[in-house]
Formats: structure tokens, sequence, C-alpha cells
């Protein structure tokens, strides 16, 4: 725990350069393998799934580390390429990581599994915007819960009786808690 902002912030420095750092050389082998499967000629049979965990706090709300819900740590970075997709096209829709698994065998034509209970995200490559799922939700340990809804955020802190909701359209930092505002009521 440091208690210093300034040690605070040069902790955090340090992190993001070695952060950042890790982003340059995974952004270079990312690239040498798209060019050997164009090269190779196998890129228009292959879909490359790029994605990770959930994001890291490196001195965002005075945090470091995983343990939150706010926006830089519960977003996931999701990009599909190649295999006749469609480029260049971003697409704003709630979904969970487990939705990738329906999305590859439906990208591959291989049936879903009628066990399987997530979603395939495939319909979002052939139109305009679709939803997904109509809210998410994420959690940490039994302290914190949070559901996201269109641009709205709840976390909900148990341990504390503690709520925030954010409009993450107008404050997409998460600065500016409307849990007590009354117009926000029904909302909650």
């Amino acid at each position: 725990r440091i208690s210093d902002p300034l040690e605070f912030y040069k902790a955090v420095g340090s992190e993001l350069a070695a952060y950042y750092a890790v982003i340059t050389h995974l952004d270079k082998q990312i690239g040498r393998i798209v060019r050997s499967l164009k090269t190779s000629g196998q890129w228009d049979r292959t879909v490359v799934i790029f994605s990770s965990d959930h994001g890291l706090a490196l001195g965002s709300h005075g945090l470091t580390g995983k343990q939150n819900q706010y926006e830089h740590s519960i977003g996931v970075p999701l990009i599909l390429a190649g295999g006749g997709l469609p480029k260049g096209r971003n697409v704003n829709a709630q979904c969970y990581l487990r939705d990738l698994y329906p999305t590859v065998c439906e990208l591959a034509g291989i049936a879903i599994p009628g066990s399987v209970e997530s979603t395939s995200l495939a319909s979002l490559f052939r139109g305009p915007d679709r939803e997904v799922h109509p809210f998410v939700v994420g959690s940490f340990t039994n302290s914190q819960r949070m559901i996201r809804e269109e641009n709205w955020k709840l976390i909900w802190y148990p341990h504390l009786a503690k709520y925030q909701l954010f409009d993450l359209k107008t404050d997409p930092l998460e600065m500016n808690n409307l849990f007590t505002e009354s117009e926000q009521r029904d909302r909650v």
C-alpha cells in the first residue's frame, strides 16, 4: 500500500511502461501471424480471434489491479478478423467471452451443441448492430456486483452497503455517481 501520492504515480508509471511494452510486443507478433496467413493464402479460410481476460486498473480511480467493476477493468478486448468477415466493422454489443464457443461453431458451419447456453455473435457480422444480451453482469468475489444495461451501470458493494450508478454515455470514466439522484430512483 502506497500512501504518498508521488510514489503511487511513480509506481503506476512503471507499470504502464511495462504494460505498453507487452502490448507493443504482442501487436508485432499478431502482425507476423496475419502476414503469414495472407502470404500463405490461408487468410480467407481463417478466422483470427483476439481477446484477453479483463482489463487492468493502472491508476484509474486510484486503483491498481483487476479487483473492481469499473469499465477499465471489466472491459475485454475482442477482435475477430479474416475468413470473409466484414473489414473495419465496429460493433457495440454487450457480450461475454463464453459467447465465443457458439460463435466459432456457427462461423465454421458446425452445429452448436444443445447443451451450450451462451449466444453466438455471428449475427453481428451480417447487418446493423443487434442486441446479443440486454444486460451483462459481473462480480469480484463476494465483495462487488455489477450490472450494465445499455449505457447504464450499477455497482453494488454488499459488505459496505454502497451503490454506484453511472451513465456511461455521458460519463465514460465513471466519475459521477448518480445513485442518490432522485430522478434515477426508478432506474435503480
